[in-house]
């Protein structure tokens, strides 16, 4: 049945009139009722003519909704959410007759909100009966609008308490903990998202197979082409006591786990840990070092012996190692790639470092400077046969030179590194969550990792730390990220649960607003989930019931 917009336009002005001070009624369901009996009392099958007609037409509807003018209640400001089907269902069930066959003519008698749900209970004026229409469908027992966004702030990274402060001061109704608890558990959404975070992982593991370089080279195509996660394993305090152990009892996990989808590990690169290299190279793998790990106490380890008092100077400490200590750790990096994957030539280039500040070149790479006519050297020049002894037993001493058949492929866990920083956004370090709940999480990230960790750039900065004006960066702008994740976690967790329980239907034998898809409209005597506690109480105040 299709109604002219234009009976909207006299709207506006009738419904201030039910807004001034001393109205004794409910201002918002006044206010609806006037607007329902304006529409349902005009004449039908009117036509826009032309375009003209058309966008006035528009123009009007939008005029119908009011202008604020801030001497209003404040519960007329209450937000709900509805779905496209349910409002499509309103808009046909308004427009039918009810029993007593008079013209639709129904009002408003109640508004309650459901969480984010509004629940509307409509009333003949001639027969006074009466009929429930809800913002949104049912599924498994609960709201579906109030699952959807308990899965949507749930995947955007947000704090449960951070969702409730942004829900209770918009005005749009709120889910308590648990409500949310409710649906992590009871309608399986966390074995929903642990499940599809499986499946992301198997496709990780798909693409490295994929591969023509992965028979050949196995765990490194990982790292250094696909970038993916492939597995991971997390223990709580109650599980693994000791935290210094922890990262080793994970390892134990998480190799076999890998092993196990078919592929080939012939390298594991990680920080230093004694425990992991001994276990690594019990299952005839290779061990590296991450080099950032390896070099990062290098200028520590060297202040000794290039600073102190005036006192032991040239005894203790030598004033032609004062500028050796930050451009030591530079020279083991530059040897660790260009070693050649030899432990020996390692150590050996680690050695020559101290002959370069003596000036001899000899054993100096051909593409260096000090290789170039007219090089002038940037550093003090070592003389002092004290200073020359002392830098080079701190060079021994180097973590890089002990370890050098675990330094010597100059390995790096950079991108491990930066699906920890990601990580923060699902996991903050300043927030204890359940076990249940931090796997979720972890989970979640793996997932926007998977998805979004290499995706291309559409161009480049340079830029410059003012704190390190001798360190340039290039700064790579990505495209947008895509969250297709979050669309297969909510397919899978409604296709699960529409498996175990249908979507509730109305009650044959109950008196129902009959509507073209049977889709929007509820009995009134239903009787909702006590997690939604959140409710709107018919005189406009906002009730908000304990958590039991």
């Amino acid at each position: 049945m299709q109604r002219d917009y234009l009976a909207f336009v006299p709207l506006f002005e009738a419904a201030k009139q039910l807004l001034a001070p001393g109205c004794k009624r409910n201002a918002t369901i006044s206010v609806l009722n006037t607007l329902l009996d304006r529409v349902l009392t005009q004449p039908e099958n009117v036509q826009a003519s032309n375009s003209r007609t058309s966008y006035s037409r528009n123009e009007m509807m939008l005029d119908s909704a009011g202008i604020y003018t801030g001497d209003e209640d404040a519960s007329d400001q209450d937000l709900f959410v509805v779905e496209r089907k349910t409002f499509k269902s309103l808009c046909s069930g308004l427009v039918q007759q009810c029993g007593c066959l008079s013209n639709p003519s129904w009002t408003i008698a109640s508004f309650i909100k459901k969480g984010h749900v509004a629940r509307v209970q409509f009333v003949c004026p001639h027969c006074k009966q009466s009929r429930v229409w809800a913002s949104s469908r049912v599924l498994s027992g609960h709201y579906l609008a109030n699952q959807k966004l308990v899965h949507a702030f749930t995947c955007a990274g947000m704090l449960p308490r951070q969702y409730m402060n942004f829900a209770l001061f918009a005005g749009m109704g709120v889910v308590k903990h648990k409500y949310i608890s409710s649906v992590y558990l009871n309608q399986l959404y966390q074995q929903v998202v642990t499940d599809v975070a499986e499946e992301s992982m198997k496709a990780a593991v798909e693409r490295v197979k994929e591969s023509p370089h992965h028979a050949k080279s196995g765990e490194r195509i990982v790292h250094f082409s696909t970038h993916r996660i492939v597995g991971i394993s997390t223990l709580s305090r109650q599980q693994h006591r000791v935290a210094q152990t922890r990262e080793v009892a994970c390892t134990k996990i998480v190799l076999p786990q890998v092993i196990a989808r078919g592929l080939n590990i012939t390298e594991v690169a990680h920080d230093y840990q004694a425990t992991i290299k001994l276990y690594v190279r019990q299952l005839g793998m290779v061990n590296s070092y991450d080099t950032w790990h390896g070099t990062k106490n290098v200028a520590k380890q060297l202040r000794h012996i290039c600073a102190g008092t005036v006192r032991t100077r040239d005894r203790t400490w030598f004033t032609e190692l004062s500028d050796k200590a930050r451009c030591t750790k530079v020279h083991l990096y530059w040897c660790m790639r260009n070693c050649g994957g030899n432990p020996v030539r390692l150590r050996a280039m680690i050695m020559n470092i101290s002959k370069h500040f003596q000036g001899d070149h000899q054993s100096c790479s051909s593409e260096s400077p000090c290789q170039q006519p007219g090089y002038v050297p940037k550093r003090k020049p070592l003389t002092m046969p004290a200073a020359i002894s002392a830098y080079e037993a701190a060079l021994r001493k180097t973590l890089i030179y002990k370890n050098a058949d675990s330094c010597h492929l100059c390995r790096d866990t950079y991108w491990v590194e930066s699906f920890n920083h990601q990580l923060l956004t699902y996991l903050p370090k300043r927030i204890h969550f359940h076990t249940k709940t931090f796997e979720m999480r972890m989970n979640l990230a793996v997932m926007d990792w998977n998805e979004n960790c290499q995706r291309m750039a559409t161009s480049h900065h340079e830029y410059t730390d003012v704190r390190r004006p001798d360190h340039h960066s290039t700064y790579n702008v990505l495209v947008k990220k895509t969250y297709r994740f979050v669309n297969n976690i909510w397919s899978m967790y409604v296709l699960r649960n529409i498996t175990s329980q249908q979507i509730l239907q109305d009650d044959e034998d109950d008196d129902e607003m009959v509507l073209p898809d049977d889709a929007a409209m509820y009995d009134g005597d239903y009787v909702d989930s006590e997690d939604d506690d959140y409710v709107c109480s018919e005189d406009g105040g906002d009730d908000e019931e304990e958590d039991n």
